[in-house]
């Protein structure tokens, strides 16, 4: 449930901040159209004003409509009858752009028809470039009439420019959503790293005190005169604190070495082993809850017993973590064990008639303290640490460790180590 609902919180969160977003882009495109046609606007005016203050056509500037032409984004033409002396017609036009504000470069050129050429050119710096050098010669609109060509190069520029305010306080909120963000995300994260603490120390609690209460009520049965008399009932108690014995030693030893390996600097203690007989200890100390359960494991390993450098101990624990989940996970468990040698590798397959695991928690098997929520959590006894040192033996080994599993039919997990040597 709370799985569940971290990540419906965590899926309308990202909905909301995706549509913020788009809210913004589909904002800030909206405003460039508005402060290109803006300025747009103003070019034209700046043409009908010029025109106004000199004699370019032989009409009056309210009628020029058609006679202007917009061939690019950054270029403006209008037909001219009369062609001005150059400094006349760049003075009348810088004092335009002053009027109507457009504060960028521009390229000026005057086209001659009867001649065919080129009048003049003019750069036109509005002290905005960053001292951009001009644009060099460009390839002018063919046209049967004379006209004034008005070039921006830097338009575009311009234009943004003219959004900084926009830009900043998009920006702005942007930053301020990724910051919410990341403070729900450590806020989850936090949460969700309390429950697991506190989902471990009840395990912890239900997992030591059951054996140690077994073994405090199987001991106080051996200290009565009537149990002393019977050497089957104290093969009995003792053989049942024994197995309790072993179990908490097993999960001491987990914690222990998952301690040492988070907290110091935990190497292997590499030998020269056969992993097939690994192998066979931890079979052989299963077998009192093999034969609890009823079950069997079926032993079908490489016929030559390979050699290879790795650390006996924790390899034995990272084997006997998963043979033991095979066993206590299956009802009457049939385990099937299989060994195989490439030249590169030395696979280990374990394979059970289990409970199966589920897709969402097949991603997460390998998290320390998880354990899959599938059914009463104490079912099973656990602490969630088995299969995470398991994975963390098998990567400091070179080595690599994959599962597969259907839910209701069993789990089979594959170990590859590296081989190093040849045959013994």
């Amino acid at each position: 449930m709370r799985s569940s609902t971290t990540r419906l919180l965590i899926v309308l969160l990202a909905i909301t901040m995706a549509a913020i977003i788009g809210t913004q882009v589909h904002w800030m495109q909206q405003t460039y159209s508005y402060e290109k046609n803006e300025f747009n606007t103003a070019v034209v005016k700046c043409i009908r004003g010029l025109h106004e203050d000199i004699e370019l056509l032989d009409i009056p500037a309210s009628h020029l409509g058609n006679d202007i032409e917009h061939p690019e984004p950054n270029e403006f033409l209008f037909r001219i009858s009369n062609i001005p002396p150059k400094d006349t017609l760049v003075y009348y036009l810088n004092s335009e752009f002053n009027d109507f504000d457009v504060y960028t470069d521009c390229h000026l050129t005057v086209f001659n028809a009867p001649e065919n050429k080129i009048a003049y050119e003019a750069y036109l710096n509005s002290g905005t470039s960053s001292g951009k050098s001009p644009p060099g010669s460009r390839a002018l609109p063919v046209r049967n009439f004379s006209y004034v060509h008005l070039y921006f190069p830097h338009r575009s520029q311009y234009i943004i420019t003219q959004m900084n305010t926009w830009i900043y306080t998009s920006a702005f909120l942007l930053f301020l959503l990724i910051g919410l963000a990341m403070a729900i995300y450590y806020l989850f994260r936090q949460k969700f790293l309390n429950e697991v603490q506190k989902d471990f120390i009840n395990n912890v609690t239900h997992e030591f005190s059951t054996p140690l209460t077994v073994i405090d009520l199987s001991t106080d049965a051996l200290n009565k005169p009537g149990v002393q008399a019977s050497a089957e009932k104290i093969n009995k108690y003792a053989t049942t604190i024994r197995r309790q014995t072993d179990y908490l030693k097993t999960h001491i030893q987990n914690l222990i070495n998952t301690v040492v390996s988070e907290n110091y600097n935990f190497t292997l203690k590499k030998t020269a082993i056969v992993p097939n007989e690994i192998l066979r200890q931890a079979v052989q100390q299963l077998e009192p809850l093999l034969v609890e359960k009823k079950g069997s494991v079926e032993l079908d390993l490489e016929e030559n017993d390979l050699t290879i450098r790795a650390d006996p101990d924790n390899l034995y624990l990272a084997i006997f973590n998963i043979i033991n989940n095979a066993i206590k996970y299956s009802a009457i468990p049939t385990v099937k064990i299989r060994t195989s040698v490439t030249p590169q590798h030395f696979n280990i397959s374990i394979k059970d008639n289990g409970i199966g695991i589920e897709p969402d928690d097949l991603k997460k098997i390998f998290r320390k303290f998880y354990r899959a929520q599938k059914g009463n959590l104490h079912q099973v006894k656990g602490l969630g640490l088995g299969l995470y040192f398991t994975k963390k033996v098998v990567d400091l080994h070179h080595g690599s460790i994959h599962v597969n599993s259907i839910p209701g039919v069993g789990t089979e997990f594959s170990i590859d180590l590296p081989v190093n040597t040849n045959h013994s």
